[in-house]
């Protein structure tokens, strides 16, 4: 599995950019992934103008290799945050005990 680098432009480019990780065999698959935000890693939006609803540019999305023949990470992607994302996993082992 391939790490690819995407960056898919805001339909105002003015108003930003999203920038991702995708884990995917080749880049045609990447893109495929980078369409569902379940699929991207490490989340970046380069924010110009806060203009509210955002909507994507997809026919100027651009795919880099970032790294060959890597794992994809275990679990969830890291971009979707829930409150207890900063928690040790004990603690809340032992808080469901409670």
């Amino acid at each position: 599995m391939n790490k690819y680098y995407i960056k898919i432009p805001y339909n105002y480019v003015r108003y930003g950019t999203l920038s991702c990780y995708v884990y995917a065999e080749d880049e045609e698959e990447a893109m495929d992934l980078a369409y569902e935000c379940e699929n991207r890693y490490s989340e970046d939006y380069d924010d110009s103008d806060d203009s509210g609803d955002t909507e994507y540019q997809y026919s100027d999305m651009e795919v880099e290799l970032e790294e060959e023949d890597v794992a994809p990470p275990h679990g969830n992607n890291n971009s979707n945050n829930t409150p207890f994302s900063n928690v040790p996993d004990y603690f809340l082992a032992e808080l469901a005990q409670l």
